[in-house]
């Protein structure tokens, strides 16, 4: 591309308004990503050459330095690291505030954010979220507007402490929200909204339940909760689990998320009986319409993607009632500059990155394939424009939908295409019918019968998404991508939009070739030949995965299960990190016993890695988290072995893993009986002692090598489980902690005073640790939250 065509480009209105864009988003991201000195450096740097290049004219390029600036400040000014009821917690207190969101009824509980004025008998200003179980099957006891008093416990939300797990401190803070108040009793309603605000947000969200609540009538589960979710979307009405779960893996969740189809319609029906119906004056009739989209916008919970298509016609709409026309690109870069003006956490929102990437798609990548294959028929041109759409759509999201969720819908193309008819009609007799429902019972009858014709519709559409969500590989898992990766991928495309419009030519085919061929070569993991050890982050529990040199995988423990109807430790934190990086063949997995603390994530393990063996200390042990994995193993017929003392289970050249039971009988010998074991790599050797204690190791010691040079320590530093002596004897150089928050004062200061001539490495304190071994010398790592990956803590 010359210089001239390069100026061209600097004098098109899309293209600055979108640059400008552009600039601003990678001022936020310079701050969420704590990289804004070389980011700072680097912008600047791009902005001299431009200067000096006579590329475009110096007021511009100091608008692009400016709004890279101002991004950043901006997001510094108004994302703070915490707020005033942060050192509250943890407590175990009452809380006074207004409900400030529509409350949401997901995965059997209640969620909802407050304005705070009081905790316990301390007034504090402040936001946070409410999480209540027991109320679940209640939501009504909950409304926007509403002031209540709450007892509950006071939490800081988790933090990111292993790699891949996902920051829920981080996400609330978009919120600016950084405590989590779950509710356990009853709740106390103290008053009801006063102010003119809220009196509106809450009639408007009773307006909401009414139309659902005459739904209801006409449509049952989960019939009722696809036309909500169609009309309002998810962010105001949850679908059951288990649709959600078949719309999920047919790629057709974004059908229950209000957006610009939705609030397209809203305006034309509208338009359609005022101005053409009833003939009325067509600037009242715009003015109205936009009147309409607002209420509707702020009825769906304030969804980033309904917020976006509201914005975006509402300055359409201004553009036709001052006859100014508006450009498609342009526009939706300041729609997304204002958003981001007014909440930089906006970036943030997987909703907002997936609508606007979509939007930009089909507005781009989109406008060019249907100039491409565009006829003379309007009828082939709906047909190509239906096939069309899901096509460019899912080349733009794909790479979001497999780096937060490690997925790809292998039929949502063709669940896509097939759902159209079905989704317009519905969207159309959904809010046709939506509106019916608000002046019942005056037009009960017909808001009835036209439910029977969306009943069917719908019935249809459930049954085609569980058609493709039952096809083999319909959901299929992927690795992480990098930023970088996204970076290349989206260049590419953009790139093959250019050449579809312009023409290939041979130096854009090589520059095509050379960056496609860069994109494959960053998918390729090159492993290393290094004994690695993970011990994971998992409070006061165990998880821990090992690779050995030549790439084998095991696995010992698995963390908790889950809390009520939360997820286990093994879900969100060990297999999310196995996703991202692809591994699923495992040869060992180990449970030393089976304490919740050790194996509340072992049935989740079974059901989705590929496991050659399972390794157990019992056969007949009577927890109910026992009964569950024997009824996983036995509904997955998985090789299972019970444990033996001194036995190899494991071998590959320098490298093997062996096991050791105490086999104590008695009324408290499960931590005595856990599985300890024994890895050894070259003059390498590292002891796993699960819950083990003193006893433990008497039992086993004859069998046990001298100079091991890392110990885990049992039972999360409890006491009596090291003494002098053993350290003495094993000589142990460097000891490791797994635990957290508890109840039970571990580690013991006993136990920490008998290890203090160790270097004794704890999870609560530096996050995940990793160990590195070559045979000779090993390395010891902890998790930098802020860098997101493992730095070096010392070198043995």
């Amino acid at each position: 591309m010359t210089r001239d065509e390069i100026r061209e480009y600097f004098q098109n209105k899309n293209f600055i308004m979108l640059l400008t864009t552009v600039l601003y988003v990678m001022g936020i991201l310079a701050f969420f990503y704590n990289s804004g000195i070389i980011c700072a450096f680097l912008i600047t740097f791009a902005c001299i050459i431009a200067i000096i290049k006579k590329i475009s004219g110096l007021k511009f390029i100091f608008l692009l330095l400016f709004m890279f600036y101002f991004g950043y400040l901006n997001s510094y000014m108004q994302i703070k690291p915490s707020d005033n009821i942060l050192p509250l917690a943890p407590e175990e207190t009452s809380v006074i505030g207004q409900i400030v969101s529509i409350p949401n009824n997901t995965n059997d509980k209640i969620k909802f954010f407050i304005n705070v004025s009081k905790v316990g008998d301390t007034s504090v200003e402040g936001k946070l979220l409410v999480s209540s179980f027991d109320d679940y099957q209640n939501s009504s006891l909950y409304k926007i507007g509403n002031t209540y008093k709450f007892y509950g416990k006071l939490r800081e939300p988790f933090r990111a402490t292993n790699p891949s797990q996902f920051d829920y401190a981080k996400y609330l803070r978009n919120f600016h929200t950084y405590t989590v108040l779950y509710v356990e009793n009853d709740s106390k309603l103290l008053s009801r909204p006063s102010d003119l605000k809220w009196k509106f947000m809450q009639n408007l969200d009773f307006v909401r339940e009414k139309i659902l609540s005459e739904h209801s009538k006409y449509l049952k589960s989960p019939n009722n909760e696809i036309i909500g979710g169609v009309v309002f979307g998810d962010d105001a009405v949850a679908p059951p689990d288990d649709i959600k779960s078949n719309f999920v893996h047919s790629g057709l969740l974004h059908i229950l998320a209000a957006s610009g189809m939705n609030v397209a319609f809203i305006f034309g029906f509208w338009f359609f009986l005022l101005f053409k119906l009833f003939k009325a004056p067509y600037k009242p009739t715009v003015v109205s319409g936009m009147l309409l989209i607002i209420l509707y916008t702020l009825m769906t919970g304030l969804g980033a993607s309904v917020i976006r298509a509201a914005l975006m016609l509402l300055f359409v709409l201004a553009g036709k009632l001052i006859d100014r026309d508006t450009h498609s690109v342009s526009l939706l870069s300041l729609v997304a500059l204002l958003m981001l003006i007014y909440n930089p956490a906006y970036i943030n929102n997987v909703s907002f990155q997936l609508s606007f990437l979509v939007t930009l798609g089909l507005l781009t990548t989109g406008n060019v394939l249907f100039e491409k294959f565009k006829t003379e028929s309007a009828l082939m041109n709906f047909v190509s424009g239906s096939i069309l759409v899901p096509i460019v759509a899912q080349l733009w999201i794909a790479p979001i939908q497999m780096f937060y969720f490690n997925t790809f819908s292998l039929y949502s193309i063709f669940a896509n295409i097939l759902s159209v008819p079905f989704i317009s009609v519905i969207s159309c007799g959904g809010f046709f019918s939506s509106i019916l429902a608000i002046f019942a019972p005056y037009t009960s009858i017909l808001c009835k019968w036209l439910d029977f014709l969306m009943n069917f519709l719908t019935t249809m559409l459930v049954n085609l998404s569980a058609f493709f969500a039952q096809l083999p590989h319909s959901l299929v898992s992927t690795t992480h991508p990098s930023l970088i990766q996204l970076v290349i991928y989206y260049a590419i495309v953009i790139f093959v939009t250019m050449l579809i419009k312009f023409g290939w030519d041979k130096k854009s085919l090589i520059v095509l070739a050379i960056a496609t061929f860069v994109l494959g070569i960053s998918t390729i993991n090159i492993p290393s030949n290094n004994l690695e050890i993970i011990a994971f982050d998992v409070q006061n529990a165990d998880c821990f995965l090992i690779k050995s040199p030549e790439n084998k995988y095991f696995i010992i423990d698995t963390g908790k299960a889950s809390y009520k109807r939360g997820f286990s430790q093994a879900k969100i934190i060990l297999l999310k990190y196995l996703k991202d990086r692809g591994i699923k063949n495992f040869e060992d997995v180990i449970i030393t016993h089976f304490d919740n603390d050790h194996s509340g994530g072992t049935v989740e393990v079974i059901d989705n890695l590929r496991i050659k063996r399972l390794i157990v200390n019992s056969f007949d042990n009577k927890s109910s988290t026992s009964k569950n994995i024997y009824n996983e193993i036995k509904r997955k017929n998985v090789n299972t072995k019970l444990v033996k003392n001194n036995d190899v289970i494991y071998n590959e050249p320098n490298f093997k893993i062996k096991t050791f039971e105490a086999n104590v009988s008695g009324k408290h010998s499960d931590n005595i009986n856990s599985v300890v074991t024994l890895l050894s790599y070259k003059n390498f050797d590292m002891l796993f002692m699960g819950d083990g204690t003193i006893d433990t190791y008497q039992k086993i010691k004859k069998d046990l090598p001298s100079g091991i040079e890392v110990l885990k320590v049992g039972h999360h530093g409890a006491n009596n489980v090291v003494s002098e002596s053993m350290l003495k004897t094993l000589g142990v150089k460097t000891s490791i902690i797994s635990t957290g928050i508890n109840r039970y004062g571990h580690p013991t200061a006993g136990t920490l005073d008998i290890l203090r001539h160790t270097d004794i490495y704890r999870t609560d304190k530096i996050n995940a640790i990793k160990i590195t071994s070559d045979g000779k010398m090993y390395n010891v790592n902890g998790y930098n939250r802020q860098s997101k990956r493992f730095e070096l803590i010392k070198q043995y």
